[in-house]
């Protein structure tokens, strides 16, 4: 392996990648394992049914829709096969004629759905919200209890959900596009992998009991942003893009390791909000145009929160209410009328160690954080530093007994527009 593809797997998503391999490994050994002379390729004409096909079908199998349009339910109990579209013929579009079934509903492992545009009856917005562990749900694509599949490029529209998964584990849904709905793992769904979807008007959540599942370079704008619900852990949740939605991550009672970096959050309400979590890792995210920037919301403990950007907040850069402790704030660049606010919570830290390192404006320590307004008068930016080690001759008083110790300057030899 050359030294650009170890770079990579020792780069902050080398396990993402790591794990996509394994899996795209573990899907080639099961097809090669097959009876390669029993495989097929099937192809699906306007007027024919895909769901005759895929009861026809064996693993291995290959089915190829041609353009047009279909109007089917179509379960697919099967394992190892393919289902997809003829990019060379034109678009496919599949639209449920009942609104209370999914599109798809995947009930086999090592299946395949690819390049299909996929429409609801448009009944399915109003039917009743489900309870988690009630099986599908009418949906553009459902997986039960199905694993190891691969759910890639389908545009979906006018579903209930777009992409539904219920007790499924080590699936890859990626390069999807969905407009009003989004991605909803239910309950106990673990190890999956969301790369490179394009949600418009939707969300994305993970359901009660889910463990380490990757939320990597997705796109959200005009809807509810990311949610993690209770029970579970170990995420990485990095590098998407989330705009203008009511929260842009949200986690509930998540109290193993989550990682949260490298996000671009823009105008919405909340930027990140943790309600009782422990361990997590915030880093390296960028917020801005937010009311409230970061929202500990209650009894958040041993949360690392640092290298991050936030800007132009509303009400606050950072709030800390109702017991939230021990958490460890540094390295961040606010700039805000408001940076911090904190209302009964005590013992976090809002420094770390003086030591040699390039800290978030460019300057040779590590220490605490930089404290900036919009008008150019905040704490860094006016505070002397006489010996010109990028930190503050004075502490910084966050608020009562939240002191920042080390807080970070700009010298004033360097550029002071950094990140501004």
């Amino acid at each position: 392996m050359g030294s650009g593809g170890l770079i990579l797997k020792r780069g902050l998503i080398g396990d993402y990648f790591l794990k996509f391999a394994s899996i795209s490994l573990v899907i080639t050994l099961l097809l090669l394992s097959a009876d390669a002379g029993s495989a097929r390729t099937v192809y699906v004409e306007p007027g024919n049914s895909i769901q005759d096909s895929v009861n026809n079908s064996t693993t291995g199998d290959i089915i190829v829709v041609k353009a047009g349009a279909y109007q089917e339910n179509i379960t697919v109990n099967v394992s190892g096969v393919t289902v997809t579209s003829d990019p060379s013929s034109g678009s496919v579009l599949l639209r449920s004629p009942d609104g209370n079934s999914s599109v798809f509903q995947i009930e086999a492992d090592n299946v395949t759905i690819r390049g299909f545009n996929i429409t609801g009856s448009g009944e399915a917005r109003n039917v009743p919200e489900i309870s988690e562990g009630a099986g599908c749900p009418p949906s553009g694509i459902c997986l039960k209890h199905a694993n190891n599949c691969t759910i890639e490029r389908n545009n979906l529209s006018e579903n209930r959900y777009g992409i539904y998964l219920q007790e499924s584990m080590n699936n890859t849904l990626s390069q999807n596009n969905l407009s009003g709905n989004g991605i909803w793992l239910d309950e106990g769904c673990s190890e999956n992998i969301l790369l490179n979807n394009v949600i418009e008007k939707g969300n994305i959540i993970l359901g009660a009991h889910c463990w380490n599942n990757t939320i990597l370079q997705n796109r959200l704008s005009n809807g509810e942003g990311i949610s993690i619900a209770c029970c579970g852990g170990n995420y990485l949740v990095s590098r998407n893009s989330i705009m203008n939605c009511s929260t842009g991550i949200d986690i509930y009672d998540v109290q193993a390791r989550t990682v949260l970096s490298n996000n671009r959050i823009m105008n919405c309400n909340y930027g990140i909000v943790l309600d009782s979590v422990f361990d997590s890792r915030i880093y390296n995210n960028t917020i801005s145009n937010a009311s409230t920037g970061i929202y500990f919301r209650e009894e958040c403990h041993s949360n690392n929160l640092y290298s991050n950007v936030i800007t132009s907040s509303k009400q606050s850069g950072i709030y800390l209410l109702d017991n939230s402790a021990d958490n460890s704030i540094y390295n961040n660049y606010f700039n805000n009328t408001i940076n911090a606010r904190v209302e009964n919570s005590v013992s976090n830290s809002w420094n770390t160690t003086k030591k040699k390192s390039t800290n978030i404006v460019k300057g040779p320590y590590l220490g605490g954080n930089f404290w900036a307004d919009p008008h150019g008068t905040g704490f860094s930016q006016t505070a002397e530093d006489s010996n010109s080690d990028g930190i503050s001759d004075r502490l910084y008083r966050v608020n009562g007994s939240d002191i920042d110790y080390l807080p970070l300057v700009i010298n004033s030899s360097e550029p002071r527009d950094e990140l501004e």
